[in-house]
Protein backbone atom coordinates (compact mmCIF):
# COMPACT_ATOMS: atom_id res chain seq x y z
CA UNK A 1 0.00 0.00 0.00
CA UNK A 2 3.05 2.18 0.62
CA UNK A 3 5.00 1.58 -2.20
CA UNK A 4 1.56 2.26 -4.30
CA UNK A 5 1.22 5.49 -2.70
CA UNK A 6 4.97 6.67 -3.69
CA UNK A 7 4.27 5.03 -6.87
CA UNK A 8 0.98 7.84 -7.52
CA UNK A 9 3.08 10.26 -6.45
CA UNK A 10 6.21 9.98 -8.11
CA UNK A 11 4.03 9.19 -11.64
CA UNK A 12 1.94 12.76 -10.71
CA UNK A 13 5.22 14.45 -10.48
CA UNK A 14 6.66 13.38 -13.84
CA UNK A 15 3.04 14.19 -15.34
CA UNK A 16 3.55 17.86 -13.54
CA UNK A 17 6.94 18.11 -15.10
CA UNK A 18 5.90 16.76 -18.73
CA UNK A 19 3.62 19.86 -18.47
CA UNK A 20 5.49 22.68 -16.92
CA UNK A 21 7.98 21.66 -19.76
CA UNK A 22 5.50 21.37 -22.57
CA UNK A 23 4.29 24.93 -21.42
CA UNK A 24 7.74 25.94 -21.55
CA UNK A 25 7.86 24.71 -24.83
CA UNK A 26 4.96 26.20 -25.86
CA UNK A 27 5.39 30.08 -24.64
CA UNK A 28 9.04 29.85 -26.08
CA UNK A 29 6.98 29.12 -29.58
CA UNK A 30 4.38 31.59 -29.25
CA UNK A 31 7.22 34.21 -28.62
CA UNK A 32 9.27 33.40 -31.59
CA UNK A 33 6.66 32.94 -34.43
CA UNK A 34 5.72 36.68 -34.72
CA UNK A 35 9.73 37.53 -35.93
CA UNK A 36 9.41 34.56 -38.24
CA UNK A 37 5.68 36.11 -39.95
CA UNK A 38 7.00 39.65 -39.46
CA UNK A 39 10.08 39.08 -40.70
CA UNK A 40 11.38 42.64 -43.14
CA UNK A 41 8.05 44.93 -41.43
CA UNK A 42 8.71 48.27 -39.80
CA UNK A 43 11.27 47.91 -36.61
CA UNK A 44 13.62 49.53 -34.38
CA UNK A 45 17.25 48.55 -34.85
CA UNK A 46 20.57 49.52 -32.85
CA UNK A 47 22.74 50.10 -35.78
CA UNK A 48 22.47 51.47 -39.58
CA UNK A 49 24.91 48.31 -40.04
CA UNK A 50 22.47 46.08 -38.00
CA UNK A 51 19.71 47.19 -40.04
CA UNK A 52 21.52 46.87 -43.20
CA UNK A 53 22.13 43.24 -42.56
CA UNK A 54 19.12 42.21 -41.39
CA UNK A 55 17.27 43.67 -43.92
CA UNK A 56 19.90 42.86 -46.57
CA UNK A 57 19.97 46.58 -48.11
CA UNK A 58 22.36 47.78 -50.44
CA UNK A 59 22.34 51.49 -49.29
CA UNK A 60 21.15 53.39 -46.53
CA UNK A 61 22.62 57.11 -46.78
CA UNK A 62 24.33 58.64 -43.84
CA UNK A 63 24.82 62.29 -43.90
CA UNK A 64 28.69 62.83 -44.39
CA UNK A 65 28.48 66.61 -43.33
CA UNK A 66 26.89 67.30 -39.12
CA UNK A 67 26.56 70.51 -38.04
CA UNK A 68 27.84 71.08 -34.44
CA UNK A 69 25.86 69.98 -31.59
CA UNK A 70 24.19 67.23 -33.71
CA UNK A 71 25.18 63.80 -31.75
CA UNK A 72 26.21 60.55 -33.41
CA UNK A 73 25.35 57.73 -33.64
CA UNK A 74 21.59 58.24 -34.49
CA UNK A 75 19.42 58.19 -31.31
CA UNK A 76 16.50 55.92 -33.44
CA UNK A 77 16.86 54.28 -36.17
CA UNK A 78 13.52 52.45 -38.16
CA UNK A 79 13.50 50.26 -41.07
CA UNK A 80 11.12 47.84 -42.68
CA UNK A 81 11.69 45.93 -46.16
CA UNK A 82 7.81 45.34 -46.53
CA UNK A 83 5.14 46.92 -47.37
CA UNK A 84 7.97 49.13 -48.91
CA UNK A 85 11.62 49.95 -48.01
CA UNK A 86 11.98 52.57 -45.59
CA UNK A 87 14.90 53.69 -43.39
CA UNK A 88 14.64 56.32 -40.50
CA UNK A 89 17.19 58.12 -38.23
CA UNK A 90 16.81 60.81 -35.84
CA UNK A 91 19.78 62.56 -34.19
CA UNK A 92 19.64 64.51 -31.48
CA UNK A 93 20.98 68.10 -30.36
CA UNK A 94 23.32 67.30 -27.67
CA UNK A 95 22.17 70.38 -25.58
CA UNK A 96 18.57 69.89 -25.38
CA UNK A 97 18.48 66.35 -25.94
CA UNK A 98 15.84 66.99 -28.40
CA UNK A 99 15.48 65.35 -32.00
CA UNK A 100 17.00 68.05 -34.25
CA UNK A 101 17.72 65.99 -37.42
CA UNK A 102 15.81 63.28 -39.29
CA UNK A 103 16.54 61.61 -42.33
CA UNK A 104 14.60 59.19 -44.33
CA UNK A 105 14.72 56.83 -47.12
CA UNK A 106 12.17 55.35 -48.74
CA UNK A 107 11.33 53.69 -52.02
CA UNK A 108 7.77 55.11 -51.81
CA UNK A 109 6.91 58.74 -52.52
CA UNK A 110 5.42 61.06 -50.16
CA UNK A 111 5.64 58.20 -47.77
CA UNK A 112 7.89 60.42 -45.39
CA UNK A 113 4.82 62.19 -43.40
CA UNK A 114 4.43 58.85 -41.67
CA UNK A 115 7.45 57.99 -40.91
CA UNK A 116 8.44 61.29 -38.95
CA UNK A 117 7.99 62.15 -35.58
CA UNK A 118 8.42 66.09 -36.47
CA UNK A 119 6.89 67.17 -39.37
CA UNK A 120 6.65 70.83 -41.06
CA UNK A 121 3.21 71.46 -40.39
CA UNK A 122 3.48 75.74 -41.56
CA UNK A 123 5.30 76.23 -45.06
CA UNK A 124 6.28 79.70 -45.00
CA UNK A 125 8.59 79.15 -48.58
CA UNK A 126 8.75 76.17 -51.08
CA UNK A 127 11.95 76.65 -53.40
CA UNK A 128 13.21 73.83 -56.22
CA UNK A 129 16.79 74.13 -57.46
CA UNK A 130 19.61 72.28 -58.36
CA UNK A 131 21.97 70.52 -55.76
CA UNK A 132 24.85 68.73 -57.26
CA UNK A 133 23.01 67.78 -60.29
CA UNK A 134 19.68 66.84 -58.66
CA UNK A 135 16.47 68.52 -58.48
CA UNK A 136 15.51 69.33 -54.86
CA UNK A 137 12.15 70.52 -53.04
CA UNK A 138 13.48 73.11 -50.07
CA UNK A 139 10.62 74.22 -47.53
CA UNK A 140 11.04 76.40 -44.66
CA UNK A 141 8.87 76.81 -42.30
CA UNK A 142 7.91 76.07 -38.88
CA UNK A 143 7.44 72.45 -37.49
CA UNK A 144 4.72 71.06 -35.64
CA UNK A 145 6.79 71.45 -32.14
CA UNK A 146 6.51 74.95 -32.36
CA UNK A 147 10.82 74.99 -33.99
CA UNK A 148 11.54 76.56 -36.85
CA UNK A 149 12.60 73.87 -39.26
CA UNK A 150 13.55 73.08 -42.55
CA UNK A 151 12.86 70.22 -44.81
CA UNK A 152 14.88 68.82 -48.46
CA UNK A 153 13.30 66.28 -50.61
CA UNK A 154 14.95 64.54 -53.78
CA UNK A 155 15.07 61.29 -55.44
CA UNK A 156 17.98 59.13 -56.44
CA UNK A 157 18.30 56.12 -57.73
CA UNK A 158 14.54 54.66 -57.77
CA UNK A 159 14.64 56.01 -53.76
CA UNK A 160 13.24 58.98 -52.09
CA UNK A 161 14.91 60.86 -49.67
CA UNK A 162 13.65 63.17 -46.53
CA UNK A 163 16.00 65.66 -44.54
CA UNK A 164 14.39 67.57 -41.87
CA UNK A 165 16.40 69.90 -39.68
CA UNK A 166 15.59 71.61 -36.94
CA UNK A 167 17.66 74.89 -37.89
CA UNK A 168 18.13 76.96 -40.85
CA UNK A 169 17.95 75.90 -43.96
CA UNK A 170 21.84 76.77 -44.45
CA UNK A 171 22.74 73.79 -42.66
CA UNK A 172 20.46 71.62 -44.04
CA UNK A 173 22.01 72.49 -47.69
CA UNK A 174 24.78 71.36 -46.33
CA UNK A 175 23.79 68.23 -44.66
CA UNK A 176 22.02 66.86 -48.08
CA UNK A 177 24.81 68.41 -50.13
CA UNK A 178 27.05 65.71 -48.32
CA UNK A 179 24.28 62.64 -48.91
CA UNK A 180 24.18 63.14 -52.55
CA UNK A 181 26.44 61.55 -54.81
CA UNK A 182 27.08 62.81 -58.53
Amino acid sequence: MQIHKIGKTLSGLLLMLALVFLAVVFLAAMNWLPSLREEGFARQYNSIEDAKRTLKLNDILVPAYFPEGLRWPPSFILAQKKPYQAVVMEFKDAKTKETSLIVIQSSLSGSDGQLQRIRLSHDREETRYRLKNKSVLLQVGMCDNGMRCSKMTWQDNGLFYTVLLTSSPFELIRIAESMIHS
